[in-house]
């Protein structure tokens, strides 16, 4: 892992996820990228957003922002960290795919406020939007942790097809830390499967990536979402993984993807990472 990046609008969750980053960066020496968007309103065809960096509010905008940076910077967990300063003049959203794929980043973390109701259904939040379609992997963080090294994490798949591929994305993360690992398959009403062909593919899984430390687990419940909350509580876990196929557009609309919901609700740091390409329909747990 080289190069690490953190979306902050210097809000106190944005410095969670900054911290944690610090904190893998000096386990990794891998540089962190602190990108700042600064969203203008809209303007002609003619008064591109490169022309606001100009203007007297531009300008006054990019002292804050320069405030800011000095402030974050400063803090204790930064020390001995190799840190760059980004500001973009786009959208929180755009800016952050394009700077991750421009930078050659190997892992993005994010804090996030989660949202719920109508604002979820509608908008959601920057960090959930990220989880669904960054091509790296990314941690979204809610609460502070000075000390960012879990010792249980809770894998929830399928662990069908590219299921499989998609977890070496995050293996080099989970060897940081060498926690136990809970494999998790959660069963639904909908979603019948045999036992011994549950744990069969879940064994060979654990041989696949040669995994030492770690159980596998067949939950029942009504939903996916919920099993993995339940099942993450019942062992205390420390950090949740799972991948996400990253629907977008009216797919995404009416078929909500399970990693975003998880996102949305969990108060544990999720560990995400994308499967490019829509598996077809094969009877599988969690059909993202």
């Amino acid at each position: 892992m080289k190069r690490i990046l953190v979306p902050t609008d210097f809000s106190e969750c944005s410095y969670y996820a900054a911290e944690v980053a610090a904190q893998l960066a000096k386990k990794t020496g891998a540089r962190v990228f602190l990108l700042h968007a600064l969203e203008v309103p809209q303007y002609s065809s003619n008064e591109p957003y490169p022309t606001m960096s100009n203007t007297a509010e531009g300008i006054f905008m990019m002292k804050l922002v320069k405030q800011e940076y000095e402030k974050l910077i400063s803090q204790d967990f930064f020390k001995g960290v190799d840190v760059a300063e980004v500001v973009q003049w786009e959208n929180v959203y755009d800016t952050i795919t394009k700077q991750a794929e421009e930078h050659d980043i190997d892992l993005i973390v994010m804090g996030s406020h989660g949202a719920k109701g109508a604002k979820e259904f509608f908008v959601g939040s920057n960090a959930e939007k990220i989880v669904r379609t960054a091509a790296c992997p990314v941690i979204t963080v809610k609460e502070r942790s000075e000390n960012f090294a879990p010792k249980t994490l809770v894998y929830a798949s399928s662990f069908y097809g590219e299921t499989v591929e998609a977890f070496g994305e995050i293996k080099e993360l989970i060897d940081l830390f060498n926690p136990e690992v809970h494999l998790l398959k959660v069963i639904t009403p909908g979603n019948f499967e045999a036992t011994d062909y549950s744990e069969r593919l879940m064994k060979e899984f654990a041989e696949h990536y040669d995994l030492k430390n770690y159980s596998m687990n067949i939950y029942n419940e009504m939903t996916v979402e919920r099993g993995i909350h339940e099942f993450a509580n019942s062992r205390k876990a420390d950090i949740l993984a799972m991948e996400t196929h990253g629907r977008r557009g009216l797919a995404h609309f009416f078929r909500q993807s399970l990693a975003e919901d998880v996102a949305n609700h969990t108060r544990l740091p999720l560990i995400t990472m994308r499967i490019p390409e829509e598996e077809q329909n094969n009877g599988g747990i969690f059909p993202d």
